[in-house]
């Protein structure tokens, strides 16, 4: 009878540990799902290898401009805008938060600056769904004005290069900088600024008003 019961007890014990097991499966499973989900969002899924070789070598030139096609859909170039201070950032249409609280604020300093020689450019990093016709329906809900307030879309691959090599910040799909970042008349970068921080946007209109008083461009550093 004490053998019966000991085998019961044993057979109990490992149904149990079955059972821990499986559970346990599960959670590392649904753990392994979780940071799959984290890893792929606002990423492609298949990492970018031609990115990846541009520049190919040390011998390659760096961007020190871009061609991008504007909501208009004309194509403009970085050195359409030398004489211009340019307020740059990077954005997706379909952002139903943030990106729209960013372009509201970007629209207060458009607007401060009106009739100045200041442009606003923001570029998507989700081109595939920010075609030209979508970027006019966004702007115009914005009241974006065309001349002093330009949409940007192009490939992703060269837009991630915009990002890096010209603008010194990381950029993926659907995934960029809150950073504003004012360049001077010349293109060169003067400041960057949190646009979701009242003192940092306080600093970026002061850092603008410097800029749209200079004449010459800053001496070479170094």
């Amino acid at each position: 009878m004490k053998r019966k019961a000991l085998v019961i007890s044993f057979v109990a014990f490992l149904a149990s540990g079955a059972i821990f097991a499986a559970a346990g499966y599960r959670v590392l499973s649904s753990m392994r799902d979780s940071r799959s989900a984290a890893v792929g969002h606002g990423s492609e899924a298949v990492v970018d290898a031609e990115y990846q070789k541009l520049p190919a070598d040390a011998e390659s030139e760096w961007m020190d401009g871009f061609t991008l096609t504007e909501r208009s859909g004309h194509e403009v170039h970085w050195s359409d805008l030398t004489g211009k201070v340019r307020i740059v950032s990077f954005f997706f249409s379909s952002c139903p938060a943030n990106c729209l609280r960013q372009n509201q604020q970007v629209g207060e300093i458009q607007r401060a600056y009106a009739d100045k020689n200041v442009v606003c450019v923001s570029i998507t990093c989700d081109p595939d769904t920010d075609t030209p016709e979508r970027l006019r329906d966004y702007a115009a809900k914005l009241q974006a004005s065309p001349d002093q307030w330009l949409f940007l879309t192009g490939r992703l691959i060269y837009i991630r290069r915009v990002a890096s090599e010209l603008f010194k910040v990381a950029l993926d799909k659907q995934t960029h900088t809150e950073r504003l970042m004012v360049c001077d008349k010349w293109g060169n970068i003067r400041g960057t600024f949190l646009w979701n921080r009242l003192d940092e946007m306080a600093e970026l209109r002061l850092l603008v008003d410097k800029l749209l008083s200079e004449s010459q461009p800053p001496a070479p550093q170094g």
